[in-house]
């Protein structure tokens, strides 16, 4: 059977599963509750029990574009969320900035406003998030994840409602699912009219964009049972390097229809992105680096940078274009029965362009070379729910069950350009070197949720995941191969609420991480299938909200994963970075996060609030080697933070103020299996130590409608090395931000 005939067939058996749901649901159907016209502006337009599940079910809503119900108290895994509320008290510069208050994530980033994605959950490298599910609206914005996972992309914060971070056990999301899942909610077409404009404008320090800007605007309204938002948000920054500068246009707009026993959104986006930005950084010795801090101009031409030309990396780039779509669609069969189906797609091109180090004498006689990469993808996903069934005695069940498919295409260009010739997205010179990448993902989960006491649920579930990749090598036909990939992914989880709005949560799923598959198959051998990488995640935790004010929540970790993949602090001499892979890599961690409200203790229009999170990682490799052949075993694994803490102190007032200032801490990490030190001689190559970052923001409701803000990060302005890539990379300079943003209901 051809794909598409298999992709038809799939959603059909899906559909008609619906329609011959037990003979105990037929029964009920009769005399299901006639559900009210849906207003637009409030609930939603769900069934009952379809409500109840979405609003503090212990496993996730059967709308994939929800990762975590509304209430996590009740919730069967470790999962956190950042509100609407917190983004608009918070005022986040950037998604790293938004995630701060999450227990078991660290964020890194190598430019101005982390567009180049930097997130960790629990261990996972951060570089580019290549370790974990990263989703808009429940669809994936990895480039690939199963070709090439990392992503250079978030969506602006001005338009993102709600960030829910689930950390399992799992199987209705995958692959990327041993260490967690990062979901970017944005603006819903279902929710109140407003219209929002907001602007503003700051300074980093240390670069050559003299001012920052970003502006905002969105509306959101509806007519009858029909909702429609238009966004767009825009930014132009400054980087790391005095040569950096970010800039971006971003273009999202959802349509939503709702009717008596079904809801329809239709929603997508374009985002443009052009930044003065590269891969190159600072080599040479600790005293070269102080010397010359943020100034890549006078550094390079010093001979610390791979090109002896300072005015030459203005000429270097990232690009990208990013069309994304979704159709999606919730059928309320009867007051107990769900089905949601997805149609979606993006289409992703992505230029990076430079001057070679092999140039002969620039800026008079140079050579420029460019990463051209076009990612394609399209999929369908069919979810459905047979809510509050019978089992046997007194027990009941929710049963969930899904299926999805998807195609993905990765055009993979090696660009030179001739002598003395500038390429950029315009003009991407002539082709070196041509890949051609697919792969074709079948997966489908099912899972129980089987409420044994009316405080204890048992959720036992399985995975299935199918996926065939391809590798065309169009210089060379003699590399090209396929493999083909069949793994069950069993996970098992609960949650017990054993005294008031306290509850114990925990269990195991196994995850699935696909390797990197444009690097690996650069052997001299040709075509090499890449393995599996498998973990064996376990969990458990408390979270309480029992004392009034106070809200905590704490876990244990451990994930044992086979055939561990990790970035080498090096690139190859194609200007890729390098990836190898241990044999075994263990992590044993626990996170907490805790919160006071004075509100709840003094009757006073003053909240003075304290949060504070910390991760603890203790990470090993249980057998591999080094490039070298070395045997690491017993080392920390790359890229891999110990410790990870955050402490925001805060106060609010009724009459609209509030301001909060945070204590960050980013912990050290090793960027190589060996484990070497921090060479000052030699910054290239080492330990990263950790470091403590000040930030702090503050607004003021100066009318109803109208709000002034200020925000600063790195406000100490300390000077450090963030990363490590082929050089060493600085953290971000003292950064501020301040402006209004007008709210009209």
């Amino acid at each position: 059977m051809k794909k598409k005939q298999q992709l038809v067939a799939l959603f059909a058996a899906t559909s008609v599963a619906a329609l011959l749901a037990p003979t105990a649901l037929r029964a009920q159907e009769s005399g299901a509750t006639q559900l009210d016209p849906i207003d637009v502006r409030g609930a939603l337009g769900q069934s009952p029990v379809a409500g109840t599940t979405a609003e503090q079910g212990p496993v996730s809503p059967i709308d994939a574009r929800e990762p975590l119900p509304a209430n996590l108290q009740n919730f069967a895994g470790s999962a956190d969320r950042v509100t609407a509320q917190d983004l608009e008290s918070e005022r986040p510069l950037t998604a790293h900035d938004a995630l701060r208050n999450v227990p078991g994530v660290a964020t890194v980033a190598d430019d101005g406003f982390g567009r180049h994605s930097g997130i960790s959950l629990r261990g996972s490298p951060h570089r580019r998030s290549r370790k974990i599910l990263v989703m808009e609206d429940g669809v994936p914005i990895n480039f690939s994840p199963y070709l090439d996972a990392g992503t250079h992309y978030t969506p602006p914060m001005d338009r993102v409602e709600s960030i829910d971070v689930l950390k399992g056990p799992m199987v209705n999301y995958g692959p990327l699912n041993n260490h967690g899942v990062v979901n970017f909610k944005n603006l819903s077409p279902f929710g109140p009219k407003e219209t929002v404009f907001s602007a503003g404008i700051g300074t980093t320090k240390g670069v050559d964009q003299n001012v920052n800007n970003m502006r905002h605007a969105h509306t959101r309204q509806s007519v009858d049972n029909v909702g429609v938002v238009l966004s767009y948000s825009g930014l132009d920054a400054g980087g790391s390097w005095d040569a950096e500068k970010l800039g971006y246009n971003d273009f999202y707009g959802a349509v939503g229809i709702r009717g008596e026993n079904q809801d329809l959104t239709v929603s997508g986006g374009f985002f443009r992105q052009r930044d003065n930005y590269d891969e190159d950084n600072f080599s040479g010795t600790l005293a070269e680096l102080k010397r010359f801090r943020r100034n890549k101009k006078d550094a390079a031409e010093n001979g610390n940078f791979p090109v002896a030309c300072g005015r030459c990396y203005d000429w270097n780039t990232y690009n990208a274009d990013y069309y994304r779509a979704q159709v999606a669609h919730n059928l309320y069969i009867d007051d107990k029965t769900t089905l949601s189906t997805r149609l979606y797609g993006n289409h992703h091109d992505r230029a990076r362009f430079y001057v070679s180090d092999e140039s002969n004498d620039p800026p008079s006689d140079f050579v420029m070379e460019g990463r051209d990469r076009l990612y394609k993808n399209i999929g369908a996903d069919s979810r459905i729910e047979f809510a509050d069934l019978p089992l046997f005695g007194s027990l009941t069940q929710t049963v969930q069950a899904g299926v999805r498919y998807e195609e993905h295409d990765f055009h993979n260009k090696n660009r030179l350009g001739a002598t003395n010739e500038r390429l950029d997205y315009g003009n991407r010179g002539s082709l070196d070197e041509a890949q051609k990448l697919t792969a074709d993902s079948f997966a489908t989960f099912a899972q129980t949720a089987i409420k044994v006491t009316p405080d204890f649920t048992l959720v036992p579930g399985v995975r299935l995941e199918r996926y065939k990749i391809g590798f065309r090598d169009l210089d060379d036909s003699s590399n090209n191969g396929d493999s083909t990939y069949t793994q069950v992914l069993p996970m098992l989880s609960f949650s017990w609420e054993f005294a008031p709005t306290t509850t114990l949560y925990g269990g195991y799923h196994r995850g699935l991480s696909p390797h990197i598959l444009r690097d690996v198959l650069e052997a001299d051998s040709g075509y090499i299938a890449p393995k599996k990488e498998l973990g064996d995640n376990l969990q458990v935790g408390v979270r309480s909200k029992a004392v009034q004010g106070l809200t905590f929540d704490v876990a244990y970790f451990h994930s044992d994963i086979r055939n561990y993949q990790f970035g080498e602090a090096f690139q190859s001499d194609g200007g890729d970075r390098v990836f190898s892979s241990l044999d075994k890599a263990r992590f044993d961690g626990v996170e907490l996060a805790a919160r006071i409200d004075s509100r709840a203790f003094i009757d006073s229009p003053w909240n003075v609030y304290g949060e504070s999170v910390y991760t603890y990682v203790n990470s090993k490799i249980v057998k591999g080697t080094a490039d070298g052949g070395q045997n690491v075993s017993g080392n920390e694994v790359p890229e891999s933070m110990k410790h990870t803490a955050n402490l925001t102190l805060g106060a609010q007032h009724a009459s609209g103020f509030d301001a909060s200032v945070s204590w960050t801490y980013r912990g050290g990490f090793y960027t190589d299996a060996l484990n070497l030190p921090m060479n000052p001689l030699d910054v290239e190559e080492g330990r990263i130590n950790g470091v403590w970052l000040l930030s702090a923001r503050a607004s003021y409701k100066v009318t109803k409608d109208l709000t002034a803000w200020v925000t600063g990060q790195n406000l100490t302005d300390k000077f450090y090395i963030s990363d490590r890539s082929d050089g060493a990379k600085l953290g971000v300079g003292r950064t501020v931000m301040a402006g209004m943003t007008l709210k009209l209901h």
